[in-house]
Parts: structure tokens; sequence; C-alpha cells
């Protein structure tokens, strides 16, 4: 449970910056920031999807109250607009996110409580209010609605509706798509047209900064109003939906829903608290893909879709230490269906097309993914009947040639990419020029290329295969990589070879890390040390040394600088999985070993307080990694904390 008073949320500035995020499992999810204001033009209470897992629709953006006693008006609306700010976050006693958000107002002796929560499964969320009076009041709640992508910016012009009004029910049909059918039903009070039926401009601060169109109207047609006597209590049902049928009970709805993550935190039968709050944390990324009917993970919200590498990535922490066994199943599934020219795609786009490959990574992490799903589930059977096919063409493909110049070498080594394509995770081209270039044979390519084959020399054994080719590549792999990577200038191992690149980057953490180490062990600690001292930061690892002329320490402003920042010394918290690791296959011998690591992942915790509570960054500055950029919650780093959390401290 995270609780938040005072400054937290007094403060519009910290409160303003601080949001929760709560899954629907379509991939869409209800957000918003920590005093009720859009910080950013993602933010609603239903944020619809209507192609699972794309398509992201806002359409309640949010509930705006106010409380009137006898002559005198508080607006606890909290909001940053283009030329003036109201801050009824002044209002706000409490804070609490325990699974779902509770805010608390306490206005001269009226009380309300008011949580949020959607639906798991469908395109629908529900808001509770609980008013206390001491006195007689009024109490007006004023939805304020729009239709657009989530990632997009309105304007009064986009948001025209036909409206429909009946007993406790609004029923909205956008110009913008007619099939569209919004409903807002309300338990209590009676409807009052408003006379000016569009917000002023939102300024949403977060976008403004970083150079996205940051000025949003909202749609606010009525106002429900609702009376309370002295001494008098209310509960108010609210219910937003575009689903044909709803429950339109928001209270039994917001029950059932903390009920599911209670199930979830039972089922993962883990008893530290930390471990708990991240088993809620993974639920966020989790959905069902429509094209499939199974189940995929987000990269990371609120604005990425399903993408092979982070999924695979994050697939173990996500899935297995979740015990969530029948989506991990149905993950793994859902990949090998789009496998092509022994790739899996790099990522499905937003508008629901064909899906794009430029990846030579996530075919090798598809093989570290099925490695652990057999270690934690003993499941053989399904990985032979349905992966183990499509394993043997990625090999086929690898060990031959394939797409985006990714072939294996005379020295067994595989090379990748060519020209201005970026096809590892540093894979940033912007205006034509890739910012990243790793082209030849990168080192942590060729450490998973190490690993598919020694998974396959095992699976092959244990299907009563020749595993052979397998066997003898890989003692082929190992040798020339101990030969070409060994940097000694630096004490570490060269980012890619053939050309030779000597940056001290972070891809050679997975070599110390991944289940079978192609390096030498007498190279290992010299390799982890200079790691340590050039790329560690508290939330995870540079992705360039500080000391490289060319490391970039902030991740800030617009797009294009963005851009050039993105690996060049920006922090990554997915990276910490690996650390960890390594930390402990370094340093096995250690007395203290366990209380090391321990410490190394409780460092987070302040982190979890802070951007999206409970979430994990995607990334944080190089300089300081003590700010949230990028998307404020991301699958890879949670995934691999909870994953390097569970295998290095918990199970030991």
């Amino acid at each position: 449970m995270y609780t938040f008073k005072g400054r937290d949320i007094h403060d519009f500035s910290k409160g303003d910056g601080k949001c929760f995020v709560l899954p629907n499992g379509l991939g869409g999810y209800s957000s918003h920031s920590l005093i009720n204001s859009s910080h950013r033009k993602h933010y609603g209470y239903l944020v619809a999807c209507l192609k699972p897992p794309v398509d992201r629709k806002v359409i309640l953006t949010r509930i705006n109250e106010k409380i009137i006693l006898e002559d005198k008006i508080y607006d606890l609306e909290a909001q940053d607009f283009k030329t003036y700010k109201k801050e009824g976050q002044i209002y706000l006693k409490e804070v609490i996110v325990d699974y779902i958000p509770t805010y608390i107002y306490e206005v001269d002796g009226i009380i309300i409580k008011k949580r949020i929560a959607p639906v798991y499964g469908e395109n629908t969320v529900s808001i509770t209010y609980e008013i206390k009076a001491d006195k007689d009041a009024k109490i007006l709640l004023v939805p304020l609605f729009n239709y657009k992508d989530h990632g997009e910016a309105s304007s009064k012009e986009n948001l025209i509706f036909d409206e429909e009004i009946k007993e406790h029910l609004i029923s909205l049909t956008p110009r913008l798509n007619k099939d569209i059918d919004i409903k807002l039903h309300f338990s209590e009070g009676k409807l009052i047209e408003n006379k000016n039926k569009y917000s002023d401009p939102f300024y949403c601060k977060f976008d403004g900064e970083t150079g996205d169109p940051r000025l949003d109207v909202q749609f606010k047609p009525y106002s429900i109003e609702t009376y309370l006597k002295g001494g008098e209590t209310k509960n108010i049902s609210v219910v937003c939906s575009i689903e044909k049928e709803f429950s339109s009970d928001a209270f039994t709805n917001i029950k059932e829903y903390e009920e599911r993550l209670e199930k979830l935190i039972d089922n993962s039968k883990l008893d530290d608290q930390l471990a708990k709050d991240l088993v809620v944390s993974a639920d966020a990324f989790i959905c069902q893909r429509k094209s499939t009917s199974l189940k995929t993970i987000l990269a990371g919200l609120p604005w990425f879709t399903d993408w092979g590498r982070d999924t695979m990535i994050a697939f173990t922490g996500l899935t297995l230490v979740t015990r969530r066994f029948s989506d991990a199943k149905e993950i793994l599934k859902s990949f090998s269906l789009y496998e092509k020219n022994g790739l899996i795609p790099n990522m499905f786009p937003d508008d629901g097309g064909e899906p794009l490959y430029n990846t030579v990574d996530a075919s090798l992490w598809y093989f570290y993914a099925v490695h652990k799903y057999i270690e934690y589930t003993g499941d053989k059977e399904f990985i032979k009947e349905e992966i183990y096919p499509v394993l043997k063409k990625i090999i086929k493909a690898y060990s031959t040639s394939t797409d985006f110049s990714i072939y294996m070498d005379e020295d067994g080594l595989v090379h990748a990419g060519s020209d201005q394509d970026q096809i590892t995770w540093m894979d940033v081209r912007t205006g034509g020029v890739a910012v990243t270039p790793r082209h030849g044979k990168p080192v942590e390519i060729n450490a998973l290329w190490y690993n598919a084959l020694k998974i396959m020399e095992n699976l092959s054994s244990s299907f009563n295969e020749d595993s052979s080719f397998y066997k003898e590549l890989s003692d082929r792999v190992k040798s020339s990589f101990n030969k070409k990577f060994i940097c000694e200038e630096t004490g570490c191992l060269f980012d890619v070879v053939d050309p030779n690149d000597k940056k001290i980057r972070p891809n050679q953490i997975w070599v110390l890390s991944l289940p079978y180490k192609v390096l030498d062990e007498k190279y290992a600690k010299s390799t982890f040390d200079v790691v340590t001292k050039h790329l560690y930061n508290i939330y995870g690892l540079r992705s360039l040394s500080y000391e490289d002329k060319e490391f970039l320490p902030r991740y800030e402003g617009e797009l294009l600088k963005r851009d050039y920042t993105y690996h060049m010394g920006t922090t990554w918290g997915f990276l910490i999985g690996g650390y960890i690791d390594a930390y402990a296959y370094v340093n096995a011998s250690s007395p203290t070993l366990k209380e090391e690591l321990d410490e190394l992942v409780h460092r987070f915790i302040p982190h979890l307080h802070e951007g999206c509570i409970g979430g994990i960054a995607e990334i944080f500055d190089g300089e300081m990694a003590f700010r949230t950029r990028g998307c404020y919650s991301q699958a890879w780093s949670v995934g691999e904390l909870l994953r390097a959390y569970y295998e290095n401290v918990l199970s030991k």
C-alpha cells in the first residue's frame, strides 16, 4: 500500500508528476495523476482498446467534483491550463494506492472518498463515491468525455457527439466513429446541462516538456447534481463503458477487480511484500491479442504495444515467477505463429497492420524464454509439440542467412545488420541516421546465439534426436568468442567485433548473466568490475560509459534530442536483472552474497513511490538516475527486477 499526504499531494508539481495505472486486460487501462490532473494526454479513467491490444482511445478523461455550501463553491479540480491553474488538490486529505487508487477530500465537514477501477476484460470503468456531510451540501460531479487516440490531443472540432439522455444515463456517439456508443450510468442525482460544453484546453506538462502537442480539450455536456442533508451519507456508483452490456454497480465491479488482484498474489505463492507488489505491477502488461486470441505482453505503458524482444526478456518475471503458466504458454504460442524466415516480430504496429521483423535478438531471446518455461513448469511436451519446430527453423536461418544481413560467419559467430538498419535493442534511427550502429557481430547477440545452441543441444537430446550439430557448433562459437571479444585496453569486452568497437556498453552484462556462459571464467571478474564502475547507476545500467566523450547525461527535450540520447548514456531499468545475475555469478563465494543482492533490489523502493506508483520506469537519466523518463512503467523493467529478485534472493 502506498499512502500520500501533505506536500506529496498539496504541492501541485509533486502530485501532478505521480500517477497510477490499472489494466483492463485488453491493452486499455485507467490511469491518472495523484491529484486527478492531466499531466499527460495519455491519462484517462477509461482508455479503451478497440482492437486488442492496439487502437487505444481515451473515452472518459476523468470526473471533476464541486462542493457547494450555501453560497460558497469549492472546486476540487486540479489542472494546468494554458494561462492559469486550478489547485483543488489543496482539499485532498489523503491518496492511497492499494491495488486501486482512493482519493479522500475533506472540505468544511464534507468528506468525499472516491475510488476508480476498470472492469477486467471489458472497456468499462467504475467510479465510486462515499460522501459524508455534517451539514447540508450540494455535490456536482462533472464527467469529462473524449474520443481520441490516447497519444493525441483534442480540439473542439474533434469532439462532436450525438447525445441521448435517459434517467441516470448519458449516451454519446462520437461523430468520428458512429460505431461507438459511450454510456455513463450514475446511481444518484439529476443531470444539469452545462452552458459551456467544452473545457478550456488542458496544458499537459509532460507533453509540453517533450515538444509534443500539449493542449487538450475535453467534452463536458452535463453535471450530475446531488444533495446531502447534515449527518447524511451517500454512496454513488458511476460506470462508463463502450460495451453493449455492462454492470452498472460500480461498488461490486471494484470489489471484483480487487479480488482478482488478490488471487494473482495468492497464486504466486510469494510472501515477500516487495515481490507481491511487483506481481500486481506485472499484471499491467499481460493482455489479449485479438489477432491470435492468445495472450501477449505490452512492452510499456502508456504507449508501447507488444514487442518481441521486450516480451521475451520480460517473460520470466511477468509470467513464470508469478506462476501465470497458462498465460506463459499462450504468449510463447502467440509469437510462434508469427515466425517468418527464422525471425519473430520486433513489434506489432499500433494500427494493427502486419508485424515488423527488424530484430536480430528477439528470436534468440525466444530460446531463453523457452528454457525458462521448462525450468519453471517442467512442461516439455508443449515445447516439443508446439514450439520445438519453430526453434529448429530459427537455428537453420541464423546458421545460414536470413533477412537484415543476419548470418553465421565461418567462425560460428552471428553477424547482423548493414547500412542504416537498426536491429539490436539499441535501435534508434532518426532522420535516416542510425544513432548507434552496431553492424558486425554484437557481443550480446553471440552470447544469446551460444545459449540458443546449448538449449537446442539439451532439447534435442531429451527428445531423442541427434544433438551433435548443436554441440559442435556451440564449441566453435565459444572458442571464437573468447579469441575475438576480449579487449585488453578496457579490461572488458568489445561491444561489437568485425569491426571492433571498444565503447563500454552494457550489452556485455548478458555474457555473465545468461544460463550458459560463453566467456571463459578468467575474464568474468574484470568484465564485471568495468561494468560496475562505468555503467551501474542504482536503477539500472547506463547505455554508455560516463567517461566516454560521446556520453550524454540527460534524457530530455524534444524527440530529436531524446533520440540521440536514448542509447548514449541513458540509464535503462531492465538491465538491472542481468546485472544482479552477473553480480551473483562473479561473487558466488561471498558469505554475504544474499544480503548484498537484497540491498541492490531494495534500492528500488524509493522509485516505486515516484512516477507510476508501484511501477518501474523504462529509463532514467545517465548522470543521476532519479528522474523517471520514457514510459512510466515498463514490462521488462518490472519483469527483470522481479525475476532477478526471486531467482537470486527469494528462492535461495
